[in-house]
């Protein structure tokens, strides 16, 4: 007689998903979307080394008037 596993019945713990998967998703949703990810932002100024000048707000702000400037096909 065969005996179920547990990936077949469903009570496989499901913290296979590898950390920071999350994260990157999100990342990448965000692009396909068009909204402003903050995150990254903090990301890029920890690496070139500077405190980041704008607050999650300004950041936000600046980045919705900048993809109002550009040519639009509709």
């Amino acid at each position: 007689m065969r005996r179920e596993t547990n990936r077949e019945t469903g009570s496989e713990k499901r913290d296979t998903v590898v950390p920071g998967f999350a994260a990157r998703l999100l990342r990448v949703v965000r692009r396909i979307v068009g909204a402003p990810d903050y995150g990254a932002y903090l990301e890029h100024c920890r690496q070139v080394g500077h405190p980041p000048r704008l607050t999650e707000r300004e950041y936000v702000a600046q980045f919705f008037e900048s993809k109002g400037n550009g040519v639009r096909c509709c």
